[in-house]
């Protein structure tokens, strides 16, 4: 199995050069797809009325069939600038574990002031930033955001994690920054990365995954501040993904199951003629 990332503008893909190009499940992809996310549904109606209430002016100059086309998309323009924020923070703080300088735009300051207070607080050791890790067994695929190596307060509920002879302990992390903090399912997103087999160097050399000591989030607030909060990310979550990953299968390949018309096995003319009752004559 070889994996190759394809880029599509902003997007990409995993395929597998092996087996002619055969696309690869992605990690993110499969858990969007495969769990049942409830909250959603409310958050879809509130993105929906803020948009409502943001654009309230410019909504009532359109026609109404305008109107509701610019409703029903709205909520997908607060998404989308999340998903853009994200990823500039992403693109800052990787930066910033590599010692460069970085111009910081005003709305993300605050996002920028916390990645480096962790990374000062718990005097982080980066060994691989956003590596592509991938499964031949179960034939997923991702790019995880940072495996380094921390040090851990010396408190007895951190004392399950192993920690090396000079005291640092090797973790798995994901930065998060939206309004709301770290969920469960990131859980069943990073299970996948820590199981999987082997991980791709960015100079295409292939290794086995690195083990690491535990999994967390960060989280990154704009008002500055930051949380690094420990996630279950055990086989056991991994099994779990593995069925997520089936019923993400199940779900995308429903289209398929509906064929196409069937048509009748001969042609026949029916003509339309008046029945005159008896008497008319």
């Amino acid at each position: 199995m070889k994996v190759v990332v394809k880029k599509h503008g902003a997007n990409h893909s995993y395929v597998d050069d092996d087996a002619g190009g055969e696309r690869i499940a992605g990690v993110t992809s499969l858990v969007g797809d495969g769990l049942p996310k409830p909250a959603l549904m409310n958050w879809h109606a509130e993105a929906t009325a803020a948009y409502a209430i943001d654009n309230w002016d410019t909504l009532a100059k359109l026609s109404p069939s305008a109107r509701m086309q610019k409703l029903k998309g709205g909520r997908y323009e607060s998404r989308d600038a999340a998903a853009k924020k994200g990823k500039q923070i992403h693109t800052l703080a990787e930066r910033l574990q590599a010692g460069q300088k970085v111009t910081v735009p005003d709305e993300l300051v605050g996002h920028v002031e916390a990645c480096v207070a962790f990374l000062n607080d718990f005097d982080l050791r980066s060994e691989y930033i956003e590596a592509v890790v991938y499964s031949e067994t179960h034939r997923h695929a991702g790019r995880l955001d940072l495996i380094g190596e921390v040090l851990l307060p010396d408190m007895p509920e951190y004392d399950h994690i192993p920690r090396g002879e000079d005291g640092y302990s090797r973790g798995l992390f994901d930065w998060k920054s939206g309004r709301t903090g770290i969920f469960g399912d990131v859980a069943l997103q990073l299970a996948p990365y820590r199981f999987s087999e082997f991980m791709i160097l960015p100079d295409g050399t292939v290794i086995d995954m690195p083990e690491v000591d535990f999994v967390a989030g960060i989280w990154l607030r704009g008002d500055g501040g930051y949380e690094l909060r420990p996630l279950v990310c055990e086989y056991e979550q991994y099994r779990d993904f593995l069925y997520v990953k089936e019923v993400a299968r199940i779900q995308t390949s429903l289209r398929d199951l509906v064929g196409e018309p069937i048509v009748p096995p001969t042609a026949s003319a029916y003509r339309l003629a008046k029945v005159e009752e008896a008497g008319d004559v």
